[in-house]
């Protein structure tokens, strides 16, 4: 119907149609441009999209971050943060840039190149359990932690600032301390500029015990400002 009309129209409405739908393209365009600015350089947003973080987040959750400036980070114990994807997706710019269109059109609801793709492959939220300095090992799913000026070990919630919760849930039979997510770490110490992250969920989740400690400079990316959906639970960081 409406390419019926714009071939009888005169020349004049016709250059004004044009001019109008190319405003429009603009416009779309630097809404676009200026989006990925702000995500890039001020803030962003995050949708939960597993139970990795129960009992804090639930699947559905919507979170702001803010990136990291610089290298040199100095990350507080109990501090959820963005952690780089462990296997980053090879794709071309073309893509790359169809797909945070798509995420921001669809407040990343339609995700046409990560269906059946690894998990492995998306950015995580993580809590930072462990700092550089510290001396750790795990037991029953609680890290115990000596701080670097620490005499002895204590818990994970004896030495942090910030108050949280984990969920453990029982393993299945004949889960032994062989197999992962047992609910056991070996002891280590952390060197300058790594962290220990874990999921507040210590069953169903990849975190630190799977891919060892996390690089502040490369993989650490930003942090969790607050949860602002659904609205009944509205939380700053």
């Amino acid at each position: 119907m409406f390419f019926q009309q714009y071939k009888f129209t005169s020349y004049t409405e016709r250059r004004e149609i044009r001019f109008k739908i190319l405003r429009i393209l603009v416009i779309v365009f630097l809404i676009f441009v200026f989006q990925q600015l702000i995500r890039s350089y001020i803030i962003s947003t995050y949708r939960m999209q597993a139970e990795t973080m129960q009992p804090s987040f639930h699947s559905g959750d919507m979170m702001i971050t803010a990136p990291f400036y610089g290298t040199q980070k100095n990350i507080e114990r109990g501090t959820l943060v963005v952690v780089e994807p462990i296997e980053k997706p090879m794709r071309g710019f073309f893509p790359t840039v169809l797909q945070q269109a798509i995420s921001f059109f669809t407040f990343q609801l339609v995700n046409p190149f990560g269906a059946g793709g690894s998990s492995q492959a998306k950015p995580f939220i993580r809590r930072i359990v462990g700092v550089p300095g510290d001396t750790i090992y795990m037991s029953d799913f609680v890290l115990h932690i000596k701080t670097k000026d620490g005499g002895h070990f204590l818990t994970e919630f004896e030495v942090t600032e910030n108050d949280y919760n984990i969920k453990i849930e029982n393993l299945p039979e004949n889960w032994d301390n062989s197999l992962p997510f047992s609910g056991t770490y070996p002891q280590i110490t952390l060197q300058e500029g790594q962290y220990f992250v874990l999921c507040d969920n210590r069953i169903a989740s990849n975190d630190s015990r799977l891919w060892g400690a996390v690089q502040s400079d490369s993989q650490i990316k930003g942090r969790v400002l607050m949860r602002y959906w659904p609205f009944s639970r509205v939380t700053f960081f």
